[in-house]
């Protein structure tokens, strides 16, 4: 439950602390980032004291009534200088700004990774999917992203931090009263804009859901799947009225924030010219006194000048950190959630001997509060969750074919991610071989099990990278083949001129390879077998094949389990007869357990099922 909270209430952290969260991520992976960084902050801030220099130099020449080539010598140097300054700190920018921009792949990878490592019963639930999609959403967004702005602002905010205490150093050479003065009213200016920082944070939250609105009814709009629904149930002028809707409101609230942007610019203005004028009336004072020559009016009228850009420029990268922040708040939540052990274990599967025994015992599980059950509804019950098993006891015999049947929600596929290792038994043990599995670590369990899930997954990649989910070099072709042969898609492949490096799927290659239903489910049991595991589980392996394919299926079914131990979840009761033991579940419990004709004869729930299924086959009198 801790992680879920988390999910709910992200840690909320200082700007400072997601700079400094920055600075260690690159200081491990890109230190040259931090170095450009620093070169930058440093180059920046010096730039505008050139700026400001030029004028007075050349004044200065003219006043020293010195030659014309000695005046153009000095000059070009100097502007020579400027130039060379110029163009490095521009060749810095661009290094940097590509080279912490790469870092978004490594940092969704990061999080892809991290994904992988965190409780997959965490992963499930609807909390979880939505922090790891905020974090992604702050790494995304090209220079919008989060990541992104917290390196371009903090440069920012540090050249304009320096550049003003630089400025305050130049200023104060002049008058210190005058120093006092600017410094007091940029700090009115100061708090004037972090009143409207804290106002445009206030409406993130109508932004948010306006947006969240907008962006549901466009992705509707311009979903293909739902084209036939929008004309057969006649939905367009609905459609047009949802989205007329949602820009509406986000036009509401952008005129909102106009009108208080304009006012709170109007304030600062003021505020700006009233600092400005008084200084440039002093300055002109101290001149027409002979307190400044006409060279040190033009230097100090330009740095007071830019002493007022400075704090608007501060207060615009801070606004821009602070927003960035939230973003990285979901961010650093994500990658501090606790993991589970996937390469720490005493033992090594090697060491069993096969087919395996499996056997649980006593155990109970309940899905947490917000996760999702085995038919992807949430749990019914908010504070305590549901309770799928109670006291669960079942022992898989070595080399057994046994069937799991029960109608939806009776626990079928909750009781295989529990076999799989995917979630954890809330009391009791599952031990392999007599051996508790948690003396294993994850990747050595995973490595017991080859399963066909419901839900496929197949990757824009070529046919043997997804039959052996390995790099396209490290694809055993023969092994690839006999396991396409004996899934019965093989021969399918071969008629269509496909071969292992052909693409699945129309994605990156136009004339990529598109399964049938009956013909996808064939090849993920071909990736199963590729795999060669000691377990294999195939949940509902024929669902999407026609009568005469599953009839197929089946007759191959004591091949494919051939020296292992095998489960298998179907509804179609006509095809538990090849497997050695039936195991009927409802509502959580093991209700009966026997061969087909053992249950068939108690005449209980299996049969009756088996019954009214059996029935649908049968001809209709005429």
């Amino acid at each position: 439950m801790e992680t879920m909270k988390k999910a709910f209430e992200p840690k909320r952290h200082s700007i400072l602390s997601n700079i400094g969260f920055f600075i260690r991520y690159y200081r491990v992976y890109r230190p040259v980032v931090l170095v450009c960084c620093a070169a930058e902050i440093l180059i920046s801030a010096l730039l505008p004291l050139f700026t400001i220099y030029l004028p007075k130099l050349a004044i200065d020449l003219v006043e020293q009534s010195v030659s014309v080539g000695y005046a153009v010598r000095v000059l070009g140097i100097y502007s020579l200088a400027m130039m060379l300054f110029c163009g490095l700190n521009r060749g810095i920018n661009y290094g940097k700004y590509n080279l912490y921009n790469e870092q978004r792949g490594n940092l969704m990878g990061m999080l892809f990774l991290k994904s992988l490592r965190i409780p997959y019963a965490d992963m499930e639930s609807g909390e979880m999917k939505q922090l790891y999609w905020k974090a992604c959403d702050t790494v995304q967004g090209g220079d919008w992203g989060a990541s992104s702005r917290m390196v371009a602002e903090t440069v920012s905010i540090s050249v304009n931090i320096l550049s003003f205490l630089l400025y305050s150093t130049v200023i104060g050479y002049l008058s210190t009263p005058m120093l006092l003065i600017l410094v007091v009213l940029s700090f009115i200016n100061y708090a004037v804009s972090m009143s409207h920082i804290r106002y445009e944070e206030s409406l993130w939250g109508e932004r948010a859901q306006a947006n969240k609105h907008y962006y549901c009814v466009r992705n509707v709009i311009g979903n293909v799947q739902g084209a036939k629904d929008i004309r057969i149930y006649g939905m367009k002028k609905w459609m047009v009225w949802l989205r007329d809707r949602a820009i509406g409101g986000l036009r509401r609230l952008e005129e909102k924030s106009r009108r208080k942007n304009a006012y709170y610019e109007r304030i600062g203005l003021a505020l700006a010219a009233g600092r400005n004028l008084g200084a440039y009336v002093y300055l002109l004072y101290q001149v027409s006194a002979g307190g400044l020559s006409a060279g040190e009016f033009v230097l100090y009228f330009g740095a007071i000048t830019g002493f007022s850009g400075f704090i608007n420029s501060i207060m615009s990268s801070l606004a821009s950190l602070r927003g960035a922040a939230n973003g990285i708040d979901y961010l650093r939540a994500y990658l501090d959630l606790p993991e589970e052990n996937h390469t720490d274990g005493g033992r090594h599967i090697e060491e069993l001997e096969t087919p395996l025994q499996i056997e649980f015992r006593d155990v109970s599980f309940a899905y947490q509060s917000g996760s999702e059950d085995e038919d992807g509804e949430e749990a019914a019950q908010p504070s305590e969750g549901r309770e799928i098993f109670r006291h669960l006891n079942l022992t898989i015999h070595a080399g057994e074919k046994l069937a799991l049947v029960g109608v939806n929600g009776a626990g079928k596929t909750t009781l295989v991610k529990l076999l799989c290792g995917m979630y954890e038994p809330d009391e009791g043990a599952i031990l392999i071989n007599g051996i508790d599995r948690s003396e294993y670590s994850k990747d050595e369990l995973y490595r017991l099990f080859s399963v066909v899930f419901q839900e496929p997954l197949i990757l824009p990649f070529t046919i043997g990278e997804n039959l052996a989910l390995k790099r396209v070099e490290h694809v055993d072709e023969e092994r690839a083949w006999a396991a396409l042969d004996k899934a019965g898609i093989g021969q399918t492949l071969r008629e269509k001129g496909q071969h292992l490096e052909s693409y699945m799927t129309k994605v990156i290659a136009k004339d990529g390879v598109e399964f049938s239903g009956g013909q996808q489910q064939r090849f993920l049991l071909a990736r199963a077998l590729y795999k060669d595991a000691p377990v294999l589980i195939l949940d509902e392996p024929t669902a999407a094949l026609d009568p005469i394919a599953e009839s197929e299926v089946y007759e191959h079914y004591n091949q494919f389990c051939q020296g292992k131990t095998a489960v298998f979840i179907s509804h179609r009761l006509a095809s538990t007869k090849f497997s050695d033991r039936i195991v009927m579940l409802e509502n959580g419990r093991i209700v009966e357990t026997g061969t087909h004709d053992e249950l068939m004869r108690a005449g209980g729930a299996y049969a009756k099922m088996f019954e009214i299924q059996s029935s649908y086959y049968e001809e209709a009198p005429i």
